[in-house]
């Protein structure tokens, strides 16, 4: 599997100049162990305690969608790439 984090829809808001880009080849092995570690990533970031707030609430669900859209990513899920006319 190739993946190229460039669709920076999916993975931030703002534009990703073009020198942050990374393009990696990884088995199946190495792809499995990343998506695992990313589910105990979204685990640490849901079981995080802090006070009850909107400002909190918004910025852990900022979290966890840049953690599934990563997640969708690797596991080649709903990858979308805008088309440039």
């Amino acid at each position: 599997m190739t993946l190229c984090m460039e669709d920076s829809d999916l993975l931030q808001s703002e534009f990703t100049p073009m020198s942050d880009l990374l393009t990696v080849e990884l088995s199946k092995e190495q792809r499995e162990e990343i998506l695992r570690g990313l589910r105990y990533v979204r685990s640490s970031v849901m079981l995080t305690p802090e006070e009850p707030s909107a400002e909190v609430a918004a910025g852990r669900n900022e979290k966890l969608q840049r953690l599934a859209a990563l997640s969708s990513l690797l596991s080649g899920q709903e990858v979308v790439q805008k088309a440039s006319v």
